[in-house]
C-alpha cells in the first residue's frame, strides 16, 4: 500500500515549514511542494552584495513564543542566530522635518507610566496631559475594536498619531482604525480600564530585543527547509490552475497535467487561493477573499561609510500624513546600526520601506524612478551623498493587515477547510503576523494533517 500523498501549494516560509514538519512527523509521507515562481521563500528575499547581507522583505522573526527559533535550531542554524545591536536599539520618529527618539520602554508605542512621556518632544504638554487621563477614564471597551479606537480613546490623538501609529503602522502596513486590536495587542484582550496600569503590572521582557535572525540571512532558512524536503519533492515554476475533489482526496490541475493527493495545503496568497477554490469550494473561496495582503516596496541604498554618519539608532519611523516626499515611506532601517556584522566596513547601508498605499502607486514604475524618490525622501532627514549602489524589490502581496474581526474570520476559514476534508489553509494572511506566525501556523497545520491521515 502506497503512503499517503500531501500536496503543498506555495513555496514561501509557510508552505516550506508545513512540508518540513509533515516529513518530520511522518517520514513515510509522500510530500510534494508546488511553487509558481522559480525562487522559493515567498517574501523572504535576502540581498548579498558587496560584502553586505540585507533583507529586502522581513528582516527578523520574534523569538516568542519560540516556534521560529526552535525551527532554526532544528535546521542547524541555531548557533548563527543574531539579535539586533543593543547599542543602537533605540528608534527615532520623523517629526517636523527632523528626527526625535521614541521614548524607551514603551509597549507598542504605549506608555507603562506617565513619567515615560515627561521629556519627549513628540508630544505637546496638552498631549501628555491627555495621555495621563488614561489613569482616570472609565472603561468603555466594546467587542471587536480597532487599535485606533482603543488607543485614541485611552490616550488621545497625539499618542495615537506620534507614538503608536508609526510603530504599529510600520509593522502591519495598515490604518490603526482598521487593525484588529485582538491580534495586534492581545495583552489587552481582558483589560478593563487603564492601559497604563495594566502595562505597569506586566513584567517587562528581559534579555534584550525579542527579534532574531540567522547571521547569514533569512534565505538560509529557506535553503535549509528546501534541503530537508529534497529537490525531487519540489516543483518550481509551475502554477496550479484549478482544484477539484477526487474521491476522498484532491486533484490539482497544472499545465497539461494533474496532481492527485490525499491531503492538500494552500500556502498561497489569499487571492490566489480564492481563485483556485472558486469552483470546488465557493463558500471557502469567498471567505479567503476577506483577508488582505497589502503591496510592499523596498529600496536599499549603500553609501561610502566615510561620507555618511547615521544617528545611533536602528532606524526611523515615519508617521502617517507626513508631507511628501517623506510621506511615501513608512520606515527606514539603518542596517549597519541594527545589524553591524552584516555590512562591509567601507559601507553604510540604509533600507527604506514604502507605505502600502504609496507602494501600490510606485510598483509599476522603473527601478531608477523608485530609487530616486526614496533618496529624495531620505534627504528630508539625512544629508545623503551619492549612493554607491541601490536595489529595489517589489512585493505585490507583501504585508498582512489583520482587520477587525480577523481572529474569528481565520477560525471560520480553517474550520471550513477542515470540514471539506483533507484541506488546510496556512500563510501570513491567516496565521500572521510575521514569520513567527507563519511558522507556528504551519507547524500546527502539519500536526492536524498527520492526525487526520491516521
Amino acid at each position: 500500500m502506497s503512503p499517503p500523498t500531501v500536496l503543498v501549494l506555495g513555496g514561501g516560509i509557510a508552505g516550506l515549514t508545513t512540508a518540513h514538519a509533515l516529513r518530520a512527523l511522518r517520514p513515510d509521507l509522500d510530500v510534494v511542494l508546488l511553487e509558481a515562481r522559480t525562487e522559493l521563500g515567498g517574501n523572504v528575499r535576502t540581498l548579498h552584495r558587496d560584502g553586505c547581507t540585507v533583507e529586502l522583505g522581513p528582516d527578523a522573526f520574534l523569538n516568542r513564543p519560540g516556534d521560529a527559533e526552535a525551527l532554526c535550531h532544528t535546521l542547524g542554524l541555531g548557533a548563527t542566530l543574531l539579535a539586533p545591536d543593543g547599542a543602537s536599539a533605540g528608534v527615532m520618529v520623523a517629526h517636523r522635518g527632523g528626527m526625535l527618539p521614541l521614548p524607551d520602554g514603551l509597549a507598542l508605542g504605549m506608555p507603562r507610566s506617565v513619567t515615560q512621556l515627561a521629556s519627549t518632544r513628540l508630544l505637546s504638554p496638552l498631549g501628555k496631559a491627555r495621555a495621563a487621563m488614561d489613569l482616570f477614564l472609565p472603561d468603555a471597551r466594546v467587542a471587536d475594536e480597532s487599535v485606533g479606537a482603543i488607543v485614541g480613546r485611552r490616550f488621545g490623538r497625539e499618542v495615537k498619531h506620534n507614538l503608536v501609529e508609526p510603530l504599529i503602522g510600520g509593522i502591519y502596513g495598515g490604518d490603526l482604525d482598521e487593525l484588529d486590536a485582538a491580534v495586534v495587542m492581545p495583552m489587552f484582550a481582558n483589560v478593563r480600564g487603564s492601559l497604563i496600569r495594566a502595562l505597569a503590572r506586566t513584567p517587562r521582557p528581559t534579555g534584550g530585543s525579542p527579534m532574531r535572525a540567522p547571521g547569514g540571512g533569512l534565505d538560509g532558512v529557506v535553503r535549509a527547509l528546501a534541503e530537508s524536503l529534497g529537490d525531487d519533492r519540489i516543483i518550481r515554476g509551475v502554477a496550479a490552475r484549478s482544484i477539484a475533489r477526487n474521491g476522498r482526496g484532491w486533484r490539482v490541475t497544472v499545465d497539461g497535467a494533474h496532481l492527485d493527493a490525499d491531503a492538500l495545503v494552500l500556502a498561497t496568497p489569499p487571492d490566489a487561493g480564492r481563485a483556485l477554490l472558486e469552483t470546488a469550494a465557493p463558500a471557502l473561496a469567498e471567505q479567503l477573499g476577506t483577508f488582505r495582503l497589502r503591496p510592499a516596496l523596498t529600496v536599499v541604498a549603500a553609501f561610502a561609510r566615510d561620507e555618511l554618519t547615521l544617528p545611533r539608532s536602528s532606524g526611523v519611523l515615519i508617521p502617517r500624513g507626513a508631507p511628501e516626499p517623506l510621506g511615501a515611506l513608512s520606515a527606514v532601517t539603518f542596517v549597519d546600526r541594527k545589524w553591524p556584522g552584516r555590512v562591509a566596513e567601507h559601507l553604510t547601508v540604509v533600507r527604506a520601506a514604502f507605505r502600502p498605499a504609496s507602494a501600490a502607486d510606485w510598483i509599476p514604475r522603473s527601478d531608477d524612478a523608485i530609487a530616486a524618490h526614496a533618496l529624495e525622501a531620505l534627504r528630508v532627514l539625512l544629508a545623503l551623498p551619492a549612493p554607491r549602489w541601490t536595489e529595489v524589490e517589489r512585493f505585490e502581496a507583501g504585508t498582512p493587515s489583520p482587520t477587525v474581526g480577523h481572529i474569528d474570520r481565520a477560525a471560520r476559514c480553517r474550520e471550513a477547510a477542515r470540514a471539506l476534508g483533507g484541506l488546510s489553509i496556512v500563510g501570513a494572511a491567516v496565521d500572521g503576523p510575521g514569520l513567527a506566525g507563519c511558522i507556528r501556523g504551519a507547524t500546527q497545520a502539519a500536526a492536524a494533517i498527520v492526525a487526520g491521515l491516521g
